[in-house]
């Protein structure tokens, strides 16, 4: 009754070389849909962009995460982490908020 048949070395050498490939695919940078680059969504706020925002603040009626995001040139979600960390300190106040956006006013 014999026991489990070995592999033959040639599957043993392309799963190996599938892993090989894998390995070599993660290390790779990512590529959105458009072809741009993927940047790590690791963003550190620094104060230099603190005060870059409030500089735009201030030119500004009301402030939306979306018009933040185009003029300060930083993504979507910092630029709703900022408003929220500026809304918390007493900066700006927030006049307005749906389950999509906030409106913010200058305090």
């Amino acid at each position: 009754m014999g026991g489990a048949s070995k592999k033959p070395i040639s599957n043993i050498e392309k799963r190996i070389k599938k892993e090989a490939e894998a390995q070599q695919k993660k290390e790779k940078k990512k590529v959105s849909k458009t072809g741009n680059e993927v940047i790590s969504k690791n963003i550190t706020i620094s104060d230099e962009m603190i005060k870059r925002v409030q500089e735009e603040i201030k030119k500004e009626k009301i402030i939306t995460p979306y018009t933040l995001a185009t003029k300060a040139n930083i993504t979507l979600s910092v630029a709703k982490r900022i408003l929220k960390d500026l809304n918390e300190q007493g900066t700006i106040k927030e006049a307005f908020r749906n389950r999509r956006t906030a409106i913010y006013v200058a305090a």
